[in-house]
């Protein structure tokens, strides 16, 4: 896709739609009673609205619109995949069911697989999963811990919506860069919607994304990925997209590990993930930067790897990169000052 149009303008107008939209859903979350009230492992002061996802979802919509109404006439701006745009639609409406009444994990994996198996049949597959179940089927299942990797990491103010532009961006760079085939006004519409839906869900959090908003976020990472290798499919590649979501995938697996070698559940929440453990240690605002700083790390180390053709490097990049998350986790569930997270 190298030489194809950048279609930068569309991040700019996401991030607008996002500042507008976001105080309207805000409205709309208290007036229809979408509040996460506080608890024992949700210190927020007060009940906060949630449906951050319809704002962060109507931006990324209404960005590429602007953008083809004012500025595309010449190079017209190609319609998403009908399995992409079935899958978010899913996605958000699974959140949205889960955020007024909490779901059981089995009805939420079964919702997470069907949006997965939107982008996985209609989402523009072509490449290595042509008449080949068996890599559909591990796609599938890579985009459902994608799913509930990004859901589990939304554990406090601002994590998402810092991780996902730089991710974002990393994904615009693997097309403008590497020419991946990427759906670039998609990774741009991203960019924008999250960056401008932050500024409301930095700390202190006057909105939350809620499940809708970590459901589509993380189904439209799923999308971003699998395009990316979709294509290409080789060591490398896939390499360097498992470095872009490197930390999502980190949180959901120390969390995991985490309660079941402390003998519990799985997928009741709690306040055990990296993200409030480092809060322990530097802060609301030092757990942003540090987890920012990682993120840039991967996506950085993601656009290297994929180009490079050696099969060795990206083995040992990745294996790397593994290691040293390792390294933090360890001392993360280690270290005194996050040991009251255990009890």
């Amino acid at each position: 896709m190298i030489g194809a149009p950048p279609f930068l303008e569309i991040a700019p107008f996401s991030f607008a739609a996002a500042l507008v939209l976001t105080p309207l859903v805000r409205s709309l979350a208290r007036a229809t009673g979408y509040l996460d009230h506080p608890d024992e492992r949700k210190p927020h002061p007060e009940p906060t609205p949630l449906l951050g996802g319809v704002a962060v979802f109507g931006a990324m919509v209404i960005g590429p619109l602007l953008s083809a109404a004012f500025l595309r006439a010449a190079a017209p701006i190609p319609a998403p995949a009908v399995g992409v745009v079935l899958g978010a639609s899913l996605s958000l409406l699974l959140g949205l069911v889960d955020d007024r009444r909490p779901m059981q994990p089995l009805g939420k994996l079964m919702g997470q697989i069907g949006a997965s198996l939107c982008l996985v049949t209609w989402g523009g597959a072509s490449g290595f999963l042509a008449n080949q179940p068996l890599l559909a089927a591990v796609a599938v299942v890579g985009a459902v811990a994608l799913l509930n990797a990004v859901n589990f990491l939304d554990a406090m103010d601002g994590i998402v919506s810092t991780v996902t532009p730089i991710t974002g961006l990393g994904f615009v760079a693997l097309v403008l860069v590497h020419g991946a085939h990427v759906d670039l006004p998609l990774a741009w519409a991203t960019v924008g919607a999250a960056a401008g839906f932050l500024v409301y869900n930095a700390p202190p959090a006057r909105i939350f994304l809620g499940d809708a908003g970590s459901h589509l976020i993380g189904f439209v990472l799923a999308a971003l990925s699998l395009q990316a290798i979709n294509s290409s499919f080789t060591l490398p590649h896939v390499a360097a997209v498992t470095a872009l979501v490197s930390y999502p995938l980190f949180d959901v697996i120390f969390v995991v590990t985490t309660r079941l070698v402390g003998g519990r559940a799985i997928h009741i929440g709690g306040v055990d993930h990296s993200t409030h453990r480092l809060g322990r240690i530097c802060g609301r605002w030092g757990t942003l930067a540090v987890i920012a700083c990682a993120t840039a790390v991967g996506a950085a180390l993601g656009v290297w790897v994929w180009g490079v053709n050696n099969d060795a490097v990206a083995v040992a990049v990745v294996a790397s990169l593994g290691l040293g998350y390792a390294i933090f986790g360890h001392w993360l569930g280690r270290s005194r000052l996050t040991q009251v997270f255990d009890t």
